[in-house]
């Protein structure tokens, strides 16, 4: 299924501007709650859930769920809610993809470095260069897989960082 895209409007920005409606939106990512069980969750009264999510509704991001005979009101995300709430899920997925491919491009360019081939004819090539000293070979020669590998390895590092830290701000120090 493809997700929703949402335009957002400078009214909205300034709704979610506030740290409790931004929780709540994704509490509500997770499925319907109750003003209680928001209130729960997010360590809030009753009373201040009820207030933001009335903002809410008014703005279109979320919906009230009323069923006839039934004392519980549930509320939910609409597809504008959903929308914002799900844009930030697509960017960690692109982080931990990228990371992953880094890493395993490291291995691979690793791989190669190590096999014999690829570590002589690396160094026949410098001991050929005019640059080559007395000795033949430039103590500071450094072969190309082994510098892609490391930059990859780092890339892999800082992006699974990046995506660990993010995923435990979104779900409260949760993994």
């Amino acid at each position: 299924m493809e997700e929703p895209v949402t335009i957002i409007d400078r009214d909205v920005l300034k709704i979610l501007s506030a740290d409790t409606r931004m929780n709540i939106l994704k509490e509500l990512s997770a499925g319907d709650r109750t003003p209680s069980d928001l209130g729960k969750r997010l360590s809030k009264s009753d009373a201040t859930i009820v207030e933001h999510l009335n903002v809410l509704c008014k703005h279109g991001l979320v919906k009230k769920i009323e069923q006839p005979g039934k004392k519980w009101v549930f509320y939910t995300l609409t597809e504008r809610g959903y929308g914002i709430v799900s844009s930030k899920s697509r960017r960690l997925v692109i982080v931990l993809g990228t990371s992953i491919l880094a890493f395993f491009g490291g291995i691979f360019s690793l791989m190669q470095y190590s096999t014999q081939t690829g570590y002589l004819a690396a160094k026949e090539s410098v001991q050929r260069s005019p640059l080559a000293g007395e000795g033949g070979i430039i103590s500071t020669f450094i072969p190309p897989y082994l510098q892609i590998s490391a930059v990859l390895f780092l890339v892999a590092l800082v992006c699974f960082s990046f995506y660990i830290y993010r995923k435990s701000k979104v779900k409260g120090g949760e993994i």
